[in-house]
């Protein structure tokens, strides 16, 4: 069988109206299902902004339709100010979706960064009423009973910063019930021994696959507890193999260390949270919201809604409903500008120094001044010519002001909105590069599924120790060994530090690299992508270990896609061979920028990075020649003013 791309949800594109629903956006695509925003219109103006979630449409197979459902029918049932609210559930031409309440703010996860990249500490007071909400919702779906008064069961199992929205009004909203797991769902989709939920803020009896029940919630919660409090991740690691073991094995390192004055008291909380041994742990959710709030009181903490929202307009910029109505629209931006005007009653502006007296001759002639004229002049020690301008000459000097105004506010508003260009540019080729390491993990992490089930074959660990012949019969009659579209699939014999390769599929192939043990490799040829993922093949018998290697390639063509809209140029560098993602072909652009790939993993050919040349700001299109013609007015303005002044002298 195939890989399934997980970059292929970023192809899928839905029409504007989704029945009663106007799409706004897409805002994210999981597992089995792609999030919208959408707007609902209805009678007499009713107008409501919800977040629409709708099954995959190519997973449209009974149990992934099935498991969409279950979710929507658990949260549906749901009902409380700390889990975000299920309104509707549907259908349109064959595709379920269920409409979610929309929470305007943020999640846990974009706090914390936009903290730590503001250099702005969360209070204890923030953090503790935070913290004390998600025990609130939890313990709530915790305690969840269906009509007949059985209780539900239900685990959320993927407590994360992801999973926990803040809204701009203060409100605190646990959401995402996707892999939840409840007594009463159909076909019990989460057997134990199967890992679902993010392995950093797993309990430890979860990464093992041991069966878990509220308490490893509880467990979660602990982790956003260290977190929040002291803005640091608990648990961090190279690969998803070590980050699952420092769960499970790993030393807790005490707040205090990441913190400088960390309450004792709050310490002891953190660590009965994330007690190891779930005896040890808080039972409930409830209990430990209650051991929280215990602390608050005692250390004095205000805590409120109120101190969220401020919390939250200091960190994240509040969208208005008019911007979120203006999502998907055909214009991206509407920029009024205001133009000083100045006013009919203005104040000249006045002749800031005066010149030089001129000479009066007695007995004048004509167009000298009278001898009560000079009499007049001489008396009061003014002349004529350091009289404050006329009105006229005062328009003049208002003109040339103000266009000079008009010339350097338009310059300004040019480079901010340039500068505002480049950081949403800089913005999406973060995102850009979230996308690719996204891409290069789920691809490694499905890869090293299909290596590791093929590995664990009884017949192929007793074949492992035999020969090349009894292996590809092995492949003809029982059907074994399958390679996808592309791929390239070789088991070796390993004897020492050699290596003999028993069986290539498909046999065309080129020759794979030999890799020991459990190793990820994604390289590139210049060309395209591959992806190495191998698996240890154990034999029944000591002394001939053996191994199997997938090649697969990488499908970058949703990449290249997205990030053709953001720069002109890219390429992928630290694989091998640069692989050129987007041409530039000569197009200008600004400076390159290299940004790193982050890995969950180790990928032996070096740290990846993308260099990208950014698309040129724009700015203002009028901007320049706006600019030029107000500064000429400005300059032919003021040339008039000093005419004007010198006429006036020559009077």
């Amino acid at each position: 069988m195939g890989v399934i791309d997980p970059a292929e949800t970023l192809k899928t594109v839905l029409p504007e109206q989704f029945g009663k629903y106007s799409l706004l956006g897409h805002l994210a695509t999981g597992g089995m299902a792609e999030v919208w925003l959408a707007r609902q219109i209805g009678l007499q103006g009713f107008e409501k902004i919800v977040v629409i979630k709708r099954a995959r449409p190519e997973l449209t197979d009974r149990d992934t339709t099935r498991r969409f459902l279950d979710e929507a029918r658990l949260v549906a049932t749901l009902e409380h100010p700390n889990i975000a609210q299920v309104y509707e559930i549907g259908s349109v031409s064959g595709s379920y979706f269920f409409v979610m309440e929309y929470v305007d703010g943020a999640d846990l996860r974009r706090l914390m960064e936009t903290a730590l990249a503001k250099r702005q500490r969360i209070s204890l007071a923030d953090a503790l009423y935070i913290m004390i909400h998600v025990c609130i919702g939890l313990h709530y779906a915790h305690d969840k009973r269906d009509l007949d008064g059985h209780p539900l069961q239900i685990v959320h199992r993927d407590v994360s910063p992801s999973n926990v929205l803040i809204s701009h009004d203060g409100a605190v909203k646990v959401c995402d019930f996707g892999v939840a797991k409840a007594h009463y769902r159909e076909g019990e989709i989460t057997q134990d021994g199967v890992v679902k939920g993010k392995f950093s803020y797993m309990s430890p009896e979860q990464c093992q696959g041991k069966p878990i029940d509220r308490r490893s919630d509880v467990f979660s919660i602990g982790v956003l507890l260290y977190e929040l409090t002291t803005l640091s991740k608990l648990f961090r690691a190279r690969s998803d193999y070590a980050l699952l073991q420092q769960v499970v094995e790993g030393r807790i390192p005490p707040p205090s260390s990441r913190l400088a004055g960390y309450p004792p008291e709050l310490e002891r909380i953190v660590f009965k949270a994330l007690a190891r041994d779930p005896n040890e742990r808080y039972q409930t959710a409830q209990a430990l919201q209650l051991d929280l709030e215990e602390f608050a009181r005692e250390h004095k903490l205000g805590m409120s809604s109120t101190r969220i929202t401020a919390l939250m307009s200091s960190l994240i910029e509040r969208r208005s409903d008019m911007r979120i109505r203006a999502r998907g629209s055909k214009s991206d931006t509407i920029l009024d500008t205001e133009t000083p005007s100045g006013s009919g009653n203005r104040r000249a502006f006045l002749a800031s120094g005066s010149a030089p007296p001129t000479p009066l001759v007695d007995g004048g002639t004509a167009g000298s001044a009278s001898g009560s004229q000079r009499s007049r002049m001489l008396a009061t020690g003014v002349s004529s010519i350091t009289s404050a301008p006329s009105h006229r000459s005062a328009l003049w000097l208002v003109g040339a002001v103000l266009a000079g105004g008009v010339a350097a506010a338009v310059t300004v508003a040019d480079q901010m909105i340039a500068r505002a260009e480049d950081r949403t540019a800089a913005g999406a080729l973060a995102g850009d590069v979230e996308r690719i390491a996204a891409l290069f993990d789920g691809s490694a992490r499905s890869t090293h599924m299909r290596a590791d089930g093929i590995a664990t074959t009884p017949m192929l660990r007793a074949a492992i120790e035999t020969d090349a012949a009894t292996l590809g019969d092995l492949a003809t009659s029982e059907m074994v060994f399958t390679a996808g579209k592309g791929e390239a699939l070789e088991v070796f014999q390993f004897s020492g530090e050699r290596s003999m390769s028993l069986l290539r599929i498909p046999r065309t192939a080129a020759a794979v690299q030999p890799l020991k043990g459990r190793a990820t490799q994604i390289r590139s040829d210049g060309r395209s992508l591959t992806l190495l993922a191998s698996a240890p093949i154990s034999g029944y018998r000591a002394g001939l270990p053996g191994g199997i290697v997938i090649s697969t390639p990488i499908d970058v063509t949703p990449i290249q896609r997205v990030l053709s809209e953001h720069c002109v140029g890219a390429s992928l560098t630290g694989l091998g061979g640069e692989l050129v993602l987007v041409d530039p072909g000569g197009a200008p652009g600004g400076a390159p920028v290299k940004l790193a790939v982050p890995s969950s993993g180790e990928w032996a050919a070096g740290p990846a990075a993308l260099i990208a040349t950014p698309r040129p700001s724009t700015g203002l299109a009028w901007a320049k020649s706006t600019s030029y013609m107000s500064g000429g007015l400005a300059a032919l303005l003021f040339i008039g003013f000093i005419a004007s002044l010198v006429r006036r002298t020559r009077e």
